[in-house]
């Protein structure tokens, strides 16, 4: 078994497997640790992978086998699979587990946390560059307005999904699945950095 995991480690780095099972690396070498409510990049995966935050660390197998839930020969088998790695063990037959509906829950949880920190950071940013001069005008810009009414109750639910229990925090998932608001919020998302490279594009022309 030794060598059949040393032939894996030697063909897989776990930033590949990382980027194969849908974990998104940065050009840093970053990614949000997919075994925790990770607000912002706190894992560091290349060869090895160690997280800063919950400090777990290993090599590409352990990496597979708690992305999967898996023995650590099971995880070598599937990346074997994955990856093509031949000789293959007796017994590669065997179907390869799909991703576990608690680590799919996981990486939706994060993708909608990554997208309501970056609305949140957009709305702070309304709130202070578009705030009325003098308190008395009564014509407050619709930014600032909107960011207002909105900050609040998006902080507090970034606050809960980061640090809320599981239960707790699939009934906010659930609550923000049965409406468009992710959607909407994307769209907005969306305006801004279009907004933002039109600025660019006219600061080129005019330099």
């Amino acid at each position: 078994m030794s060598l059949f995991f040393t032939q894996v480690k030697s063909q897989v780095t776990t930033r590949q497997a990382a980027e194969r099972y849908g974990i998104q690396v940065n050009h840093s070498g970053m990614a949000c640790c997919p075994f925790h409510a990770d607000r912002h990049p706190s894992m560091k995966i290349d060869g090895r992978f160690y997280c800063f935050g919950c400090h777990v660390t290993g090599d590409v197998i352990d990496f597979t086998a708690r992305l999967f839930d898996l023995p650590l020969y099971d995880a070598a088998k599937k990346l074997a699979a994955d990856f093509n790695i031949q000789p293959l063990p007796p017994g590669q037959s065997t179907p390869i587990p799909k991703l576990p509906a608690a680590v799919i829950e996981r990486k939706e949880e994060q993708r909608v946390l990554r997208i309501l920190i970056e609305y949140e950071r957009l709305l702070e940013k309304w709130k202070e560059e578009f705030a009325p001069s003098d308190p008395k005008d009564e014509n407050w810009d619709g930014r600032f307005v909107h960011a207002v009414h909105h900050l609040p109750p998006l902080s507090d639910a970034i606050d809960r999904l980061f640090s809320s229990d599981p239960d707790e925090r699939k009934a906010i998932m659930d609550s923000i699945r049965s409406t468009d608001t992710i959607a909407q919020i994307e769209t907005i998302l969306n305006e801004r950095r279009q907004e933002v490279k039109n600025d660019g594009r006219e600061k080129d022309r005019a330099a």
